[in-house]
């Protein structure tokens, strides 16, 4: 087990959780706009959609705390590269969240791509849902067992294989649903999924992150 003690490390630490758990209730609140979305409630989907960007917004301002305190102390410089790459990775997932929920509410779907997509969309955001989880379990015990927050990481990076085949059906199920649907309406739902994709993408650069931040403390 590998522990890290000193203060302005812990602050760090806890400002990571801090984002972790941000970016797990904004795809929460995703999976409620995706829900709303299917049910035709527009005014559900504009609310679910100001609510992640107030979460974003959080994010961000932590994000330049992690910044200026990594900048304005006296850390390794390995340590400080590691967790300025965690830092941008954790922000990049919550921004892709963030443009999922506004590339929906861009404008009204279209409804035959709405029903044939909805189950899919769903199936997807549990996996993501899932990795979230992960997610903060991960973060929140590098202070304490590195080691295990691996092991968790090594979750999410199997998660996002398997997102990848989701994503593929999905992609595959819009194509064949063209003749049904405008160009616009296609082009969305792809930017929907595709956005959707970088969420789970930017997690397991997350755990390349606590990889390398492993790594450099052993060394």
């Amino acid at each position: 087990m590998f522990k890290l003690t000193i203060n302005k490390e812990d602050i760090i630490f806890s400002k990571i959780v801090e984002i972790a758990k941000a970016i797990n209730e904004a795809i929460s609140r995703l999976d409620e706009l995706v829900k709303k979305q299917i049910k035709g409630d527009r005014e559900g989907v504009t609310a679910e959609t100001i609510r992640i960007k107030s979460i974003y917004e959080r994010v961000a301002m932590i994000r330049e705390e992690i910044v200026s305190m990594l900048y304005g102390e006296a850390f390794l410089p390995d340590f400080k590269e590691s967790m300025m790459m965690l830092n941008q990775a954790l922000y990049n997932t919550m921004k892709a969240v963030k443009d999922s929920s506004r590339a929906i509410s861009s404008r009204k779907p279209n409804e035959v791509l709405t029903r044939t997509l909805g189950d899919g969309l769903l199936t997807y955001l549990t996996t993501i849902t899932e990795a979230g989880e992960r997610l903060i379990s991960m973060v929140s015990l590098m202070k304490t067992d590195m080691k295990e927050a691996i092991r968790i990481g090594k979750e999410i990076q199997l998660m996002e294989r398997n997102g990848d085949d989701v994503k593929d059906m999905l992609i595959q199920r819009l194509y064949d649903s063209e003749s049904v649907a405008d160009v616009i309406s296609v082009l969305q739902i792809k930017d929907v999924i595709i956005f959707m994709d970088d969420i789970l993408d930017y997690m397991e650069e997350a755990t390349l992150s606590i990889e390398t931040l492993y790594a450099t403390l052993k060394a």
